[in-house]
Formats: C-alpha cells, sequence, structure tokens
C-alpha cells in the first residue's frame, strides 16, 4: 500500500503474509475497524498476533481505516469465510443479544450486512475511497 503521508510524503508499508493477519484483517472488515494501526497489533513469542484498542468499531458507516491491505482482492480461505459465517449466524442468536446490550440496532444490522456482504464478495475489499485507507499516524 503506498500512501500520502504526513507533509505529502509518500510511503509505502509492508507487513507479514500470515493467516494469524489475514484473520485479523477479516476481523476488521466486519467491524468496519476505523483506528488498526501497526502498533495495534501485539506479536507474541510463538507468532501469534494479538490486535488491540477496538475503541473505533461498529460504526453504521463504513469507517475501515488498516494497515492490513496487503491482500486486498485475494479470494477469502473457507477457513476465512466459514468464520464470517459462524459470525453471521451467531448474531440470530446468543451472539446478538450479548451485542444488543452494547450496541444500537443499527450498528448490529450493519455488522450484520457488513458479514454479508463479505461473503457476497468472497474477496478481501479496497479501500472504499470514502475515508482515508489508513489511520494515522500508522504506528
Amino acid at each position: 500500500l503506498v500512501e500520502e503521508g504526513e507533509g505529502g510524503h509518500r510511503l509505502t508499508l509492508a507487513h507479514e503474509d500470515s493467516a494469524a493477519l489475514r484473520r485479523m484483517a477479516v476481523f476488521d472488515v466486519i467491524l468496519s475497524n476505523a483506528d488498526r494501526k501497526g502498533a495495534h497489533i501485539l506479536t507474541v513469542p510463538g507468532g501469534h498476533h494479538h490486535g488491540v484498542d477496538h475503541g473505533l468499531t461498529f460504526h453504521m458507516e463504513d469507517k475501515l481505516r488498516t494497515v492490513l491491505w496487503g491482500w486486498l482482492g485475494e479470494k477469502l480461505t473457507e477457513e476465512k469465510r466459514d468464520g464470517v459465517s459462524r459470525v453471521l449466524e451467531g448474531l440470530g442468536g446468543e451472539l446478538g443479544r450479548e451485542l444488543a446490550k452494547l450496541l444500537s440496532a443499527e450498528e448490529v444490522e450493519a455488522l450484520a450486512a457488513r458479514c454479508a456482504q463479505l461473503l457476497d464478495d468472497g474477496i478481501f475489499p479496497a479501500p472504499s475511497g470514502l475515508t482515508p485507507a489508513v489511520p494515522w499516524p500508522l504506528f
């Protein structure tokens, strides 16, 4: 991903191609994460990654801003599709009931719509162009 950075300077962002980061990228898409910075991905021994700081998520509008654009346009694996399907199905049950305690009905509906759209498209989406593609600062 090449972006115009602060002061108009171009920068190139790269990240590792791992199953863990692909899962995190899918997670960010369905939550409409508006703030996935490099520092919000913690790598621990053994290669596991933890995503942190999810305060700007679940918005009804497309707000996706992330440093994890490395797979845009690539087909989702069956594992990723299954994960999104489980979330979508869960919204009709216990997951939906628990989220309804924390989110507005519109936010839950938007989550379901993003899941359905991702399953229909079957690929990692590209930036919408409606908002910046990456949060600033990147780290």
